[in-house]
Formats: structure tokens, sequence, C-alpha cells
């Protein structure tokens, strides 16, 4: 009788512990990301710009992780009279995970980023005209949400929303989709 409770109380310990297919340990990854900014001071519509992430970090079980990312952009946006660059981002993120199974892992992610862009807008203003091209340095907290999927032992997808950047009238967030290994 005792060696049966014994057999159920291991067996129940070791599935509240037990991992997802991802171990804990250090991980790279690179990830598409459709950058969105937001001007209200120009009054435009979104300016998409496509950017390249790459992203490290280590994770200290299934429910906790450290993710250092640096990417640039790889393409501007322009419409009406503004026009953006994204020149390089970077950051630093806190993750926490709650595994729904071995393969998928929902997490939310915080932390801080830096940017730095350049912002071009030309117009005409009662009668006169104006021209601004600027670089822009932008950073702050950052937060996000998103889903990691495990392809095998090693290897996984990732697809994730993060908002980098929200103050005065600018905004600048972004929608992307990856690939990560472990090792």
């Amino acid at each position: 009788m005792k060696v049966r409770i014994l057999g159920k109380v291991m067996v129940l310990s070791c599935s509240l512990v037990a991992g997802g297919a991802f171990a804990a340990g250090p991980y790279i990854g690179a990830n598409y990301t459709q950058v969105q900014y937001d001007n209200d001071e120009y009054d435009t519509d979104t300016l998409k710009l496509d950017t390249a992430v790459v992203r490290a970090g280590f994770e200290f079980n299934d429910y906790l992780g450290v993710e250092a990312r640096g990417g640039m952009g790889v393409s501007d946006d322009s419409k009406g009279i503004l026009d953006f660059d994204l020149d390089h981002m970077y950051g630093a993120y806190l993750k926490l995970s709650a595994p729904l199974s071995e393969t998928v892992h929902p997490y939310v992610v915080g932390g801080y980023s830096k940017m730095k862009g350049t912002v071009k807008a030309q117009g005409t203003v009662a009668g006169i005209d104006y021209s601004v091209n600027e670089d822009e340095h932008y950073e702050g907290e950052s937060y996000g949400a998103g889903l990691d999927f495990n392809l095998t032992d090693t290897f996984g997808a990732n697809l994730e929303y993060m908002r980098y950047y929200d103050q005065d009238d600018e905004e600048i967030s972004g929608i992307s989709v990856g690939l990560r290994s472990a090792f």
C-alpha cells in the first residue's frame, strides 16, 4: 500500500515539473518583424517597415526567461508628407511563459528598448513650405505577447506582437514571425 502511494506521489511530482520539448538553457533565433510607426503630429496613415531582428536568450525553466534583441530596418515607408526609416533597435526583456503543452508556449514579455530612426516630412502649411529631416532616438518600456511553437527538441517557431515605444504623439509596434534553436 505504501509503495503504491509513494509511486503515485512520485509520478504526480514528476508530471508537475516535467518540461516541454524545449529544456531550460540558452537559445538563439531570428525574426522578421513588420514594424508599424504612427505619428499623430503629422496625421498620416500608419507606416509599415520591414525589420530583421536577432534574439538570444536563456530560459531558466518553462516559466521564466530573459532575452536580448538587436535588429535593423531593411526598408522604409512613406505616406503623404511623412517618411520613416528605422536604422537600428535593441533591447533586453523578461519573458514569462505558461506552457499549454509540450509544443505550445504562450508568453508575455516586457523590458526596455532603444531605437534610432530618421523622420522626414515635407509639406505646406498656410502657404509656407516646410521640410523636416531629423534623426530621432526612441527609448522606453516595451511589452508584448506571443506564442512559441516547438517543432523538434531543439528547433521552434515564434509569433509575437510587441509595443516597442508609446510616448507623446508617436507609437512604434510590431508583429513578428521567426525561428529559434536551443543548444
